[in-house]
């Protein structure tokens, strides 16, 4: 079974102190929290799932989080996980509303 999940959120108001996130969608997956080898395929994931929506300009934050018991993103167990300085996936996206802005490899 699996434990963790691929997730993608809008960043809503990233330039301001009020800024939250919104999911917008998560699949389950086997990668780890903590497998660096897991950033490039969440990437190419979160992509793909941009490329058929119509989602526009924005920030978007993705991350391998765990799954709580009813099949969903545990975000409060994610936030345990950096409070112990546990090495997590996470990374954010910049899309133009049909590619994504600054590649990864450009940073």
């Amino acid at each position: 079974m699996c434990r963790n999940t691929m997730t993608l959120y809008r960043v809503v108001n990233p330039d301001s102190l009020g800024s939250y996130t919104e999911l917008l969608c998560h699949q389950p997956t086997e990668d780890r929290v903590d497998d660096a080898q897991a950033l490039p395929r969440l990437r190419e994931w979160a992509l793909a799932v941009l490329y058929r929506t119509e989602e526009r300009f924005g920030m978007y934050q993705i991350a391998i989080m765990p799954l709580n018991p009813r099949g969903n993103p545990d975000e409060n167990a994610f936030h345990d996980l950096v409070a112990e300085d546990t090495e997590v996936i996470e990374d954010y996206l910049c899309w133009s509303g049909c590619s994504e802005l600054v590649p990864a490899g450009e940073r």
